[in-house]
């Protein structure tokens, strides 16, 4: 139970702070919001590990401190995004957010295998003091870097926010596309260990299905950017791959062992990095420039919210039928989403607006 609400006091945050976070990071220097909110995470893992090390790190000081955590993660996340455009060119975007997100996804894979060894031989103080060390790290990097200046939105509201991206629709595809895949494609992430067992591997296996997972995210970078815009466009690259992670997850239900397994998650991850770095790159492209922090806002919502109820869904379904079905039916949902949006996409994603009469639109 006290694990179930760890998992909650990281993810809520984000869920219901997201809107407001990308409304900071438009009516604040996106800089600054960033550095804060780095800092109060700081803080909070500083605190653990001081209390770790008297000895006094409970239940309700580890939930407390990792509420806050999550706090400044959520305020934070869309303003850091936001200063990707302000530091790569334009016709070099595509690249650094597809740098960006593999950073993000291949930390999230093996930043939990690199935590445990620290825990194993260290101990759980060293573990809370490292992580905070490394907040401290991106303050600095914040600080340091220049980005282009861009002007603040006094003005931004949450609601003209949500107005835009309801009512463009090539934001409001890319939002839900992402919501559809975050929702029913974590299981593989999510439930890692019990595929892992189903495949006849212990813990080692597990550290090692999650890194072939990594290594076929960095693979799928280069082809991204290799096959985007010259051999396929955005609107058709984000259904194939929601499509094919859906087919991958069918061979995974079916597969026969712990080798196939590896490679069968190994392309996975490729596909999972053309959906995050696709759909973050489309966002920000289709976001008017003093309305970018409030859609990053958004597309945060699309990928915590659904992260954190889909794989209890399709966990019930392996609990009730076993692992295998359960892949099988988020395949099911996942390859219906990504056909019908290859066969109907939107036009305009990854292009920027027209003009600003989107966001005036109705609800």
């Amino acid at each position: 139970m006290l694990v179930g609400a760890l998992a909650l006091a990281t993810r809520a945050p984000s869920i219901l702070l997201a809107p407001l976070a990308g409304a900071l990071a438009d009516r604040y220097d996106r800089q600054r919001v960033a550095i804060a909110a780095n800092g109060v995470q700081a803080l909070a893992a500083g605190v653990l590990a001081v209390l770790a090390g008297l000895g006094l790190a409970g239940p309700a000081a580890i939930l407390g401190l990792t509420l806050l955590l999550g706090i400044g993660f959520a305020l934070g996340l869309p303003a850091q995004l936001a200063l990707i455009p302000a530091l790569a060119p334009p016709e070099r975007l595509s690249q650094a957010v597809s740098l960006n997100s593999a950073g993000i996804n291949i930390a999230r894979l093996a930043g939990p295998a690199l935590g445990g060894a620290v825990l194993a031989t260290a101990g759980a103080t060293t573990s809370f003091a490292i992580n905070a060390v490394s907040f401290g790290v991106v303050m600095v990097a914040l600080a340091t870097i220049r980005p282009r200046p861009t002007a603040p939105s006094r003005s931004a509201s949450i609601g003209e926010g949500f107005r835009y991206a309801f009512a463009d629709p090539p934001m409001r595809r890319l939002l839900i596309g992402m919501a559809v895949f975050t929702g029913l494609a974590s299981s593989v992430q999510e439930l890692a260990p019990v595929i892992t067992e189903r495949l006849g591997a212990g813990p080692v296996g597990l550290g090692l299905l999650l890194g072939a997972m990594g290594g076929g995210a960095l693979v799928g970078v280069v082809v991204l950017e290799v096959v985007v815009g010259r051999l396929i466009s955005r609107e058709r690259a984000l259904p194939l791959a929601t499509a094919s992670f859906g087919a991958l997850m069918v061979a995974l239900a079916f597969a026969p062992n712990f080798a196939v397994g590896m490679l069968v998650v190994a392309a996975a991850g490729g596909f999972w990095i053309w959906m995050f770095a696709g759909t973050n790159t489309g966002v920000q492209l289709r976001s008017p420039s003093d309305m970018v922090g409030r859609m990053l806002g958004m597309y945060q919502l699309a990928v915590i919210a659904p992260f954190a109820v889909g794989p209890i869904l399709i966990g019930g379904i392996a609990q009730w039928l076993g692992i295998g079905p359960a892949l099988i039916a988020g395949a099911i949902g996942l390859i219906a989403w990504g056909i019908w949006s290859f066969l109907v996409p939107p036009r305009g994603v990854g292009t920027r607006p027209p003009g600003r009469v989107a966001a005036r639109a109705g609800p």
